[in-house]
């Protein structure tokens, strides 16, 4: 197992302690699906509401790590002090996917004695069309490509 799947792994075990449920996503969640891109961090989704965020800092304490605000405009927060960065999003990502679509929409992923919930490439690459910026723009040829090459192999 890399270090970064260790890591996923590790995170994967806070969120069942602290019973959090949570969705990657992201480069994250793409890269779980065979994508070639690299990302710096980890983005999860999690539903906003007040038991989620006594489980979010209790995810903190488990990972050792302490939860910042990124932007009082922003629903992001980050887990900072950790060997990779987490952005925990609360209830939306970009193209307005809801956590309830991308909850619905997940594929099952097993990380070492973990399973990963990570959203389904096609809302990875419509949440980076949404949002835009030339780092995500610059990826998706690559997730597109990565979508057509796993539909062809998935056909009988």
């Amino acid at each position: 197992m890399s270090p970064d799947e260790a890591f996923v792994a590790q995170l994967l075990r806070a969120l069942a302690a602290a019973q959090l449920e949570a969705v990657i996503v992201g480069s994250t969640a793409a890269v779980l699906q065979g994508a070639p891109v690299m990302t710096q961090g980890v983005d999860i989704l999690i539903r906003g509401t007040p038991r989620n965020e006594v489980k979010l800092a209790q995810l903190c304490a488990a990972l050792g790590g302490a939860l910042v605000e990124v932007s009082p405009l922003s629903r992001t927060r980050r887990i900072l002090g950790l060997s990779i960065t987490v952005d925990v999003l609360l209830d939306e990502i970009s193209g307005g996917l809801t956590f309830a679509r991308l909850r619905s929409r997940a594929v099952k992923i097993p990380i070492g004695d973990q399973i990963a919930i990570a959203a389904a490439l096609e809302d990875v690459i419509a949440s980076k069309q949404a949002a835009n910026p030339p780092k995500d723009l610059a990826q998706l040829p690559i997730l597109r490509d990565t979508l057509r090459i796993k539909a062809a192999l998935e056909e009988p």
